[in-house]
């Protein structure tokens, strides 16, 4: 896809938009609802345990594998139940934003970057059979970890990847931490490499664990992407 045709395709999304969208509603409605959330989660708990502190990293590493899965798995191929996500996701924001060129240009823009206004609560919706689980379990303050893990990793989720498409000289932008995960989901832009490399869009660990962080191929004719990581190859 040419540069012309890159910005044809964005001129056309963002005519689309409604004129009353509001990108800093967008943002911020969830953030400040998933944060209320959050904190109403954890002000229920009582009597904390170790042990229950320690299912937070559980938690944590399985939003990891799960964020992996339906970007691969959703995102990148075309599933009659969720074609939706797919067409938003590759032949649209993939469309826009490649590795050389992920920069918002205008605040508008933020319909083709972030989830959904409502992905959050659908998210919250969707794991609630585990918060029920850990009610019916008598275990509340696992419940209450479980609420709060998922709404902070969304939010993390959300705005980790509006920095990796903000202008490079923006203050977030050239955090360290971004600037370090931002060179992971930009290899990702790649559209020689989005199908198969870098599906984490926060920590690349489940990225590792499946061998699918990318590493540029030494130089020679028969050179070839190669993968890194626990499972040693390609998913």
């Amino acid at each position: 896809m040419t540069q012309a045709s890159r910005s044809e395709l964005r001129a056309e999304l963002l005519s689309r938009i409604p004129r009353h969208y509001s990108p800093w509603v967008h943002l911020l409605f969830p953030t400040v609802a998933g944060l209320a959330i959050a904190a109403f989660a954890l002000s229920r708990i009582a009597g904390l345990g170790a042990w229950q502190v320690a299912a937070v990293p559980a938690f944590l590493v399985f939003g990891n594998a799960v964020e992996w899965t339906a970007h691969r798995g959703m995102l990148h191929r075309r599933l009659r139940f969720a074609e939706v996500f797919y067409v938003r996701h590759t032949p649209q924001h993939h469309a826009v934003y490649v590795a050389d060129d992920m920069a918002l240009r205008d605040w508008r823009e933020l319909k083709l970057v972030l989830l959904p206004a409502y992905g959050l609560l659908a998210i919250l919706a969707v794991t609630s059979p585990l918060t029920l689980a850990f009610v019916w379990l008598r275990q509340p303050n696992l419940a209450a970890l479980w609420v709060a893990s998922v709404v902070l990793y969304v939010l993390s989720y959300e705005w980790l990847h509006l920095a990796y498409h903000l202008p490079q000289d923006r203050w977030l932008a050239r955090t360290a931490l971004v600037r370090t995960l931002r060179r992971h989901h930009q290899l990702h832009h790649a559209p020689h490499l989005m199908h198969r490399w870098n599906f984490n869009v926060t920590v690349p660990l489940w990225d590792w664990v499946r061998g699918t962080v990318y590493q540029a191929p030494a130089p020679g004719p028969r050179a070839a992407p190669q993968p890194t990581g626990a499972a040693g190859r390609a998913p």
